[in-house]
């Protein structure tokens, strides 16, 4: 009975990705760039699914928020995946600008029923009880066009991404965090661990 337990655990450890359990990569070493780059050149086109698996947090309810910390890491692997599935390669240019980005990435994903709707909300991290505003914040609105299968009478015209950029230098890379959307005089907070991704 123990060895097929054993067997099975084996099997599944296979199957789940792994993640890198010291924090958010801020300073990528060589090996860590060539492993998000074979990472991304394997699940070619699949790659956005991948790491939305990886990279996800919030709600995966239709028209709930929900949203993708998008590290330097992943930033890699999505933009050399994608151009793989084209054909071609990550230049070297596009690497450095990734490497060398100074923020964190959030982007929330957001429902709502007029054209830029989501213009006017903010986002900011809390952090060992201190808030820590973005640098920059934008929204880029779009219609949202679910599958033909899903009935969308009386539900949201558009989708947003609400992307928000927090200098690596002001939070801890790390530890626990919790990102708030401040929407419509409400706020919705997501609860995420930095130990958990790459």
């Amino acid at each position: 009975m123990k060895k097929s337990i054993i067997t099975i655990f084996l099997c599944l450890s296979f199957f789940v990705p792994c993640r890198n359990a010291a924090g958010i990569l801020v300073n990528l070493i060589e090996k860590d760039i060539d492993d998000a780059i074979k990472q991304g050149e394997k699940e070619g086109s699949n790659v956005a699914e991948y790491l939305e698996q990886n990279y996800r947090f919030g709600e995966k309810d239709l028209f709930e928020e929900n949203g993708i910390i998008r590290t330097k890491w992943n930033k890699l692997v999505v933009l050399s995946g994608l151009l793989f599935a084209g054909g071609k390669r990550i230049s070297d240019q596009e690497k450095e600008r990734i490497i060398k980005s100074a923020d964190l990435q959030i982007d929330i994903h957001t429902f709502g029923n007029k054209i830029d709707f989501a213009n006017a909300y903010k986002v900011y991290m809390v952090q060992k009880d201190k808030n820590i505003e973005p640098e920059k914040i934008s929204a880029n609105h779009v219609v949202y066009l679910p599958e033909k299968r899903v009935a969308t009478s009386g539900f949201p015209k558009y989708r947003a991404t609400v992307r928000s950029y927090f200098p690596y230098d002001n939070i801890s890379p790390d530890e626990r965090a919790e990102i708030v959307l401040v929407k419509d005089k409400k706020k919705v907070v997501f609860e995420v661990n930095f130990k958990e991704y790459r």
